[in-house]
């Protein structure tokens, strides 16, 4: 059973949002180049990145941001900055944003709220379908642990085949929005809070009997669990305990119909950041498993060839083809390279029970070819050091012809086409994870708009029933305030 219930979020107070909104929210820290990231920190002292993803500083230790992390988000909690709402609520977001593939503008509807927590498993109902990295998970639980929050969403999915929950949020985005704000990257995003109890108990039953899929957030979600049991552990040990259905069994989440149209899934691009082999060696090591194309630069560069490597990789995705997108460095060409069907069947005859996993173009590029024909290992794979990935082709090939990569150093980009929607419920349905960044679910959900805060003393079904104290906060905000300070919902 899914369980999910309203929250009483912390969000930007009206003059704020009013003042300076679209330069207080930003993407997830995780898409963000440095260049980036140093636009999002100079276009407002309250820009949420300062808290998310915070300044380092030289030679201090990796994670020592965290605790300024701490210190920015107290100061913006006892200046009003942010702001609790007053009503256990859940957080209808509606995004318009323009596709980067087609360039169509297009609408995605969901709605925040909290998620309890679950182990994962086979027959568990929310359903995870990427491996993660273990510096992130480590990365993200420090920083919970220093501020006590769920900082963004994860980001899931539900099956809605009669569509009556896309329709109830279609409708109630119609409303006067609490908060509407257009970012620094053009996406327009809407937020209606709903608190009336006969509306929010719509949401709780219809998705009491659904399975969620974590589309974005893997690492979020393990932080959530590995949080909550330090926690309880550290509890027990005082002699304490959470209150019950406490705070620390739940996750802040997002989460939207898989019949809405504005649900897109776009493709993860493989950086190696580094490898020991020439050009003429990586295309030997290839042969064997795959056929190449090349496809030369004209004189006026690359582009002519990228265009002509997308339509040939996207005609032959239709077909059912493993295919995809190679650009080395220093080299005047980019290749197309199709795996031999004579690879796949021996794929799939090494483990038939496995084949919804180990026939994905992503399995095959990580297994066949990463892993088997250029020797990289189970710990090369799980460096973001040593690989990187990015969903925009035409900076994957940028960062190859950039003698620098960020000062890192690039050797070769690998293209794919996207994941399709089917294939990873039919991966997760059968138990299996994909390999890591298979998917890039588009666009991310906005971080800044709404957080929560977790305090081991609140019960959350007893604040959704009324029951909760009307001002309650976390010991460590240094509230409480005024009504009237925060946002009417």
């Amino acid at each position: 059973m899914v369980s999910i219930a309203p929250f009483r979020g912390y969000v930007y107070n009206q003059d704020e949002i009013s003042d300076h909104g679209g330069r207080l929210v930003a993407p997830p820290y995780d898409v963000l180049s440095l260049s980036q990231r140093e636009a999002y920190y100079s276009g407002h002292p309250h820009n949420f990145l300062n808290v998310d993803l915070g300044k380092a500083l030289p030679g201090e230790p990796e994670m020592a941001w965290h605790a300024r992390s701490a210190s920015i988000l107290q100061s913006w909690f006892s200046e009003g900055v942010l702001v609790r709402t007053p009503k256990p609520s859940i957080y209808v977001m509606e995004t318009e944003f323009e596709h980067p593939l087609t360039g169509r503008r297009q609408i995605r509807r969901g709605f925040v709220c909290l998620m309890r927590l679950e182990a994962p498993g086979k027959d568990a109902r929310i359903r995870l379908h990427e491996q993660t990295f273990s510096f992130h998970k480590e990365e993200r639980l420090d920083l919970m642990e220093q501020t006590r929050c769920q900082l963004s969403p994860i980001f899931g999915f539900f099956p809605d085949a009669e569509k009556a929950l896309l329709n109830a949020l279609a409708s109630l985005a119609g409303r006067a929005p609490d908060m509407a704000l257009k970012d620094t990257s053009g996406q327009i995003h809407k937020v209606v809070c709903v608190d009336d109890p006969e509306t929010v108990e719509i949401f709780r039953s219809r998705l009491a009997d659904r399975t969620v899929y974590i589309a974005d957030g893997h690492h979020r979600y393990m932080t959530a669990l590995n949080y909550r049991d330090r926690m309880l552990s550290a509890m027990d040990a005082r002699g304490e305990a959470s209150a019950p259905d406490g705070a620390l069994d739940w996750v802040m989440t997002y989460l939207c119909p898989m019949s809405d149209p504005g649900l897109c899934v776009l493709p993860t691009h493989r950086i190696l950041r580094s490898l020991d082999l020439s050009n003429e060696e990586i295309l030997a090591r290839l042969n064997p498993i795959a056929e190449t194309r090349v496809i030369g630069f004209s004189e006026s560069g690359s582009r002519q060839a990228r265009d002509t490597l997308a339509a040939k990789l996207r005609e032959d995705c239709r077909k059912g083809l493993t295919v995809f997108g190679l650009y080395l460095n220093g080299a005047d060409f980019c290749c197309f390279i199709k795996i031999r069907e004579k690879v796949k069947e021996a794929v799939a005859d090494r483990a038939p029970e496995r084949s919804s996993l180990s026939q994905l173009d992503v399995s095959i590029l990580t297994d066949m070819v990463l892993g088997e024909a250029l020797g990289l290992t189970e710990a090369d794979m799980d460096d973001p050091a040593r690989i990187s990935y990015i969903s925009d082709a035409d900076e994957a090939f940028r960062l190859i012809e950039d003698p620098g990569c960020g000062g890192q150093g690039c050797r070769a980009a690998f293209i794919l086409n996207p994941t399709r929607l089917a294939e990873i419920l039919k991966v997760t349905e059968s138990g299996y994870v994909m390999p890591r960044k298979a998917t890039y679910f588009y666009p991310k959900v906005t971080n800044g708009l709404v957080i929560n805060l977790v305090d081991p003393s609140e019960s959350v079904v007893a604040q959704a029933q009324g029951e909760g104290p009307a001002w309650s906060v976390h010991p460590a905000a240094g509230l409480p305030r005024g009504a009237q300070d925060f946002l009417p919902c």
